[in-house]
């Protein structure tokens, strides 16, 4: 019986793709080969496979290499491309590294690249279960103080690491790992990320973290502009208005972070195909240039200005954009969150009901409800419904709270409600009406024991409100009555909760968002399989005007085909017929450019190396970006003689990026010095991150 029980628990194991904390520790060679399987279909990535192994306390190669290290209670996880060191569940952990493995494709493709070596090398996570907890972990790296206190979390120059810990959103929680380690991919390209203002490196990253994650179908879709729970539309607008409508050479200048107007900024670009292109373009000649400290913002404007030619009608395109948004949501109040199209409410006090509204707008020019829609159950496909909503109720809970949708004419709310998982409520107060209260049929409610879904669609019958709702086996309409003349809008609904943690999925015909069926993988959003090709097919036009005389036109009229996937495969052939009459100026516009300082191992930012043959010479190498100052010193601690152990030598220090300065202290009698340690120490504020060197020499 023992043998055949250690057969399954090893079984398990082996599909789970997971170790428990109980097995040995894995070498670097057993996690050489991992799996992370995704079908990717534009933004949108399903999780189909991934191995998650175990290392406990064996720390692996990661960008962040001899800058990382353990923890009092982390221990270390890795999936192919990420390497996680967290105190955290087994299950968070799992959750994380499933949606970076989701996400990583999504990375890949805004920058059109991967970092280099990343065969060999992963992307380190820190993800601490409380913010003191995460503090201790930077400590132990380190850093000189945890995460800047209205920081959710955040990546550090120093050792290209992302740090988080968990707000009391779960929605939240995934955003922050999504973003910050978005930061960490962004520096392990070459480095680090300062030759790009906060309207991209922010902008990115929030726009990538701005998601919807199904936790059923283990589906995540990134860069959502319209959505319900952090809706940076809600925020973007404030800080548009309260900003006299900032131009986007004004939001590039100002170095003070405004996260919707960055938000504003990304998907302008990435809303229109030609647009996007010349993004990408911007995107490869910016980090090309790598400008950083006082440059990046001056450097990165006048790109701008080269790259996108006709810049006075991109500041009008952009004005316009921003002055047509109009969000779908509107939480009115509540700590909503949201698993796929489901909405639930996490557990407060609260006496009255929370409320999100939707408000569905078919004259919009922007994406909405870009999301995937859900799937119709079966009972209510005949779309004969003005309204509908599955509830997955919490079975616990069946006996409390409430939930629903509230329906408007003339303004006016009319919540329908299920109440305690036993009666719907019609509350017509507004109209200056008595309440009504139909009661649920002891089979459906029985129903509701065993399987906790509830299904219900409204339509409206001359002065009736009809509601069907459907249990796993049963029917009911209830028969509500109505106002005479009254008529109920087609264009708003809200969700409505109180006391309970059950969810709702609002079925709403406007959400037409549907995934194409693709024969490969493709994080392009216009699900377009050559974007690289056409991107260098830009960059020949670009350098070679004169000789090609109406590229532009040329290739704009091309890229208006991006958008209509029936058109990608007539597309790809004019490319390759393009690519072969240019194919003498791609190669000498090739053979003209200049490396991109990226990543190298050569210069890994901020290090301190000792050496003590005979005499001391500490060598100290600068930043990326931005300046590294503070105080340098050497001091002895003998091991017998305490009146011994003193400073022995101090000095204020300055470091360019890119600079490597040497000093050989004038210590007198250092060779004598005997029975004791010598510790260097450098405490240094390294472009705002306040960071402790430490090197000890057995003398």
């Amino acid at each position: 019986m023992r043998t055949i029980l250690l057969v399954f628990i090893l079984f398990a194991i082996g599909c789970t793709g997971l170790t428990t904390d109980k097995q040995a520790a894995f070498s670097t060679d057993n996690i050489a080969n991992m799996r992370a399987d995704v079908r990717v279909v534009g933004r949108t990535s399903t999780l189909e496979h991934i191995d998650i192994a175990y290392l406990g306390k064996t720390i692996p190669s990661t960008y962040s290499d001899g800058k990382i290290g353990n923890s009092r209670g982390y221990n270390w996880w890795v999936s192919k491309h990420f390497a996680l060191k967290s105190d955290l569940s087994e299950e968070k952990v799992r959750l994380y590294l499933e949606l970076l493995e989701m996400a990583y494709p999504h990375y890949v493709e805004l920058f059109g690249m991967a970092p280099k070596n990343i065969d060999n090398q992963r992307i380190a996570v820190v993800y601490g279960s409380s913010r003191a907890r995460l503090k201790e972990a930077m400590l132990d790296d380190g850093f000189l103080r945890g995460i800047h206190k209205t920081a959710g979390g955040e990546t550090m120059y120093y050792n290209r690491a992302g740090y988080n810990f968990p707000s009391h959103r779960e929605h939240h929680q995934r955003y922050i790992v999504i973003h910050e380690t978005m930061h960490a991919f962004h520096m392990a390209l070459n480095g680090h990320s300062t030759w790009a203002p906060n309207w991209i490196t922010e902008g990115l990253a929030d726009s990538i973290a701005s998601h919807v994650y199904d936790p059923d179908k283990k589906q995540l879709t990134v860069m959502v502009f319209d959505r319900a729970p952090m809706n940076y539309i809600t925020t973007g607008l404030e800080q548009y208005q309260q900003g006299d409508k900032p131009s986007i050479e004004q939001i590039n200048d100002d170095p003070e972070l405004k996260r919707g107007l960055n938000f504003f900024v990304i998907h302008f670009l990435m809303s229109d195909p030609v647009r996007h292109l010349y993004f990408k373009r911007y995107l490869q000649n910016l980090m090309t240039l790598n400008p950083h400290s006082e440059l990046t913002l001056p450097t990165a404007n006048q790109l701008l200005k080269s790259t996108f030619v006709d810049w006075q009608a991109l500041e009008m395109q952009f004005a316009q954009f921003v002055e047509n948004v109009r969000p779908t949501f509107n939480i009115v109040s509540g700590p909503w969150e949201q698993d796929g199209n489901a909405y639930w409410l996490r557990s407060d006090d609260a006496q009255s009901n929370h409320q999100l509204d939707i408000s569905l707008n078919n004259k919009t020019f922007h994406a909405t409800l870009d999301f995937p829609s859900p799937e119709l159950p079966k009972q209510i496909k005949d779309k004969q419904w003005l309204y509908a909503a599955k509830l997955n109720l919490e079975n616990a809970q069946l006996g409390r709270g409430e939930i629903g949708l509230a329906l408007y004419s003339n303004d006016k709310s009319l919540p329908l409600k299920l109440v305690a998982a036993n009666r719907f409520e019609f509350d017509l107060s507004e109209l200056g009406l008595d309440n009504q209260t139909l009661a649920l049929r002891p089979e459906l409610t029985s129903d509701l024991k065993q399987n906790q879904t509830l299904i219900f669609a409204i339509r409206q019958r001359n002065e009736e409100l009809l509601t069907s709702v459907y249990s796993q086996q049963h029917r009911q309409v209830l028969k509500f009555k109505l106002p005479a003349n009254i008529a109920l809008n087609n264009k708003k609904v809200s969700l409505l909760g109180r006391g309970m943690n059950h969810k709702i999925t609002p079925y709403l015909h406007n959400h037409t968002f549907k995934l194409p069926v693709l024969n490969e993988n493709n994080p392009d959003p216009w699900y377009f399989s050559n974007t690289s090709q056409f991107v260098e097919l830009l960059n020949t036009c670009e350098d070679a005007l004169e000789q090609l005389n109406g590229c532009r036109a040329l290739l704009a009229n091309l890229a208006k085909k991006l958008d209509k996937p029936s058109e990608h495969n007539d597309l790809i052939r004019q490319l390759d017929n393009l690519q072969a009459k240019w194919r003498t100026l791609a190669k000498q516009k090739t053979s003209n450019v200049r490396p991109s300082p990226r990543y190298d191992a050569s210069f890994d930012g901020v290090q301190m190396n000792v050496q003590s043959d005979g005499e001391l010479t500490i060598t100290i190498s600068g930043p990326y970006s931005g300046k590294t100052s503070g105080t340098l010193s050497v001091s002895f601690y003998s091991y017998e003689h305490p009146e011994q152990s003193q400073t022995l030598w101090t000095k204020q220090v300055n470091i360019e990026p890119y600079e490597q300065k040497s000093w050989s202290p004038d210590i007198a009698n250092l060779a004598q010095l005997k029975a004791g340690t010598l510790i260097v120490q450098a405490t240094l504020d390294v472009d705002g991150e306040p960071l402790l060197l430490s090197k000890s020499i057995a003398k």
